[in-house]
């Protein structure tokens, strides 16, 4: 099967490097090159592609506001020089996040996920489901978490702590940002922390022990926990 794929940047040389990349994958045919999110949105109400190569800062319509306006949105890439948008490109559902300049091999690797995402929604007729993964940045990495590791996530001044039975790693976004991404097992029980109710092996009086730690619920959260605890209670 061969899919459709656009191409979105407002630098020459990206899109040229780009369309050199896809020319090589025997599965992907070209269907546009677009210089910014203003082309692309007229163009994608003509044609209809599988996959999006998309820039994030761009002029007129970033890549951000092109995904908001799209009805129904392709599976998207972001292609970028920012390092800084990976949570946000977890609530926009993009499969993958591309750091310039990219090379080959990595450009490989996200269209062969993206393609193997495709046939799965082909084979099974599902177009909506959202991954149950997502990304975050470290100063150094980004990591990819499975919904279902996350025990909770705690709140350190400008960062956040992601919590699992086998690692913690720190990042720079906010608690609220990431809250907004979570999906609905995750609740807040205070200003410094979320929690995966998955994991929750008990909780006494006002604190909840997930594993050997204990996180506190707080008195502007409590009624909205408790609330959400007793319609899981059989």
């Amino acid at each position: 099967m061969t899919y459709q794929i656009l191409i979105v940047d407002d630098e020459p040389p990206a899109r040229k490097l780009l369309s050199d990349y896809v020319s090589k994958v025997g599965n992907l045919e070209l269907a546009g090159v677009c210089a910014n999110g203003e082309e692309a949105l007229r163009f994608l109400k003509e044609n209809p592609v599988d996959i999006l190569l998309l820039d994030i800062r761009m002029p007129l319509m970033t890549g951000m506001d092109l995904l908001n306006e799209l009805k129904d949105k392709p599976l998207t890439i972001f292609v970028t020089a920012y390092e800084e948008y990976a949570v946000k490109g977890y609530e926009l559902d993009v499969i993958d996040y591309l750091m310039k300049p990219v090379s080959f091999e990595r450009f490989k690797k996200a269209i062969d996920k993206a393609i193997e995402y495709l046939s799965v929604q082909v084979q099974t007729g599902e177009t909506t489901e959202k991954p149950d993964y997502f990304f975050i940045k470290t100063d150094t990495r980004i990591v990819k978490f499975l919904f279902s590791e996350v025990q909770a996530i705690e709140a350190q001044r400008e960062y956040i702590k992601i919590i699992t039975p086998t690692r913690k790693v720190m990042s720079l976004v906010s608690l609220t940002s990431i809250a907004n991404a979570l999906p609905s097992e995750f609740i807040r029980i205070h200003r410094s922390f979320i929690i995966n109710m998955r994991h929750i092996d008990e909780v006494q009086s006002n604190e909840v022990l997930i594993g050997k730690d204990l996180y506190p619920v707080s008195r502007n959260y409590r009624e909205d926990f408790f609330k959400r605890l007793d319609k899981m209670r059989i």
